[in-house]
C-alpha cells in the first residue's frame, strides 16, 4: 500500500519543520491530529485543510468540525464543490501529482498556517505504526502567547479599574488596629499619639529657648568686652 511522506512547514519560520508518513487511505482527520501531536497543540480549536496549487492558493476546503460545513443552500450553491469533512475524505482523493499541496489552518482566530507538500510516496512497512514521524527540525512554537495591552489600548472598563486602584488610603486607626504588635494593646497606641504630639512641641520649644538664649549670650560677651 503506497504511503505518502509530507513536510509541514509553519508558514511564519521556515526553519520548523516535521516530515509525516500517512497511508494514502488514511483520512485527513488523521493527518491533522498528526499534525498537531508533531507541533504539540491541544485540538481544541477548528482547522481546515486547503486543496492547494503550486503557487500556496487555496481551494477547495476539508474542515474538522461538522459546525464549519455550510448549512445555507445558498451558499452551497455559491461554490463549485462545497466543503469537506476531515473524517469522510481519504488523502488519496485529493493528492494528483507527486508534489501535491495543501494549506493548514489551525485556529482561525490565532491564524497558525502551515504548508503541506508531498515529497515522495514510500512503501508500507509492516511494523509501523501510521501515522509516523520520520523528521522534526526546529522548536515547536508555543501554542498560546501571551499579549501584552498598552496602557494606551485598555479598554474602558480596565483603565477604570486602574483609576480606583489606591483611591482608598488606610487611616490611620486603621494602621493602628492592623499591627500585631505583641503587649501594645489599641488604647497604648492612642496614648503613644499624644505623647508623640507632647514631643514635637517641646522641642520646637526647646529649639526656641535656645535662640533667645544664644542671642542674650552674645550680647553678654560683646558687653564684657566694652567694659
Amino acid at each position: 500500500m503506497a504511503v505518502y511522506r509530507f513536510r509541514i512547514v509553519l508558514e511564519d519560520n521556515e526553519d520548523t519543520l516535521r516530515d509525516i508518513d500517512i497511508k494514502s487511505v488514511q483520512t485527513f482527520e488523521e493527518l491533522h491530529i498528526a499534525i498537531q501531536d508533531a507541533f504539540k497543540f491541544d485540538k481544541k480549536h477548528s482547522a481546515s485543510f486547503f486543496v492547494s496549487d503550486d503557487y500556496w492558493r487555496k481551494g477547495l476546503e476539508i474542515t474538522f468540525k461538522k459546525e464549519d460545513l455550510p448549512l445555507d443552500p445558498e451558499e452551497i450553491k455559491k461554490n463549485i464543490e462545497p466543503k469537506k469533512l476531515m473524517s469522510a475524505v481519504k488523502i488519496a482523493k485529493y493528492v494528483d501529482h507527486p508534489h501535491q499541496r495543501f494549506v493548514y489552518v489551525f485556529d482561525p482566530a490565532a491564524q497558525w498556517i502551515f504548508l503541506v507538500e508531498l515529497l515522495k510516496i514510500v512503501n508500507e512497512e509492516p511494523k509501523v505504526k501510521y501515522p509516523s514521524f520520520t523528521k522534526s527540525v526546529g522548536t515547536a512554537p508555543k501554542q498560546y502567547k501571551q499579549i501584552i495591552v498598552p496602557p494606551t489600548e485598555m479598554t474602558p472598563d480596565a483603565l477604570m479599574a486602574e483609576m480606583l486602584k489606591g483611591q482608598h488610603e488606610p487611616e490611620e486607626n486603621e494602621i493602628y488596629k492592623s499591627l500585631k504588635t505583641e503587649g501594645i494593646e489599641e488604647e497604648d497606641l492612642v496614648g503613644l499619639d499624644g505623647e508623640e504630639g507632647e514631643e514635637e512641641v517641646t522641642e520646637e520649644e526647646h529649639r526656641t529657648d535656645s535662640e533667645e538664649g544664644g542671642d542674650d549670650f552674645v550680647f553678654g560677651e560683646e558687653g564684657h568686652e566694652e567694659d
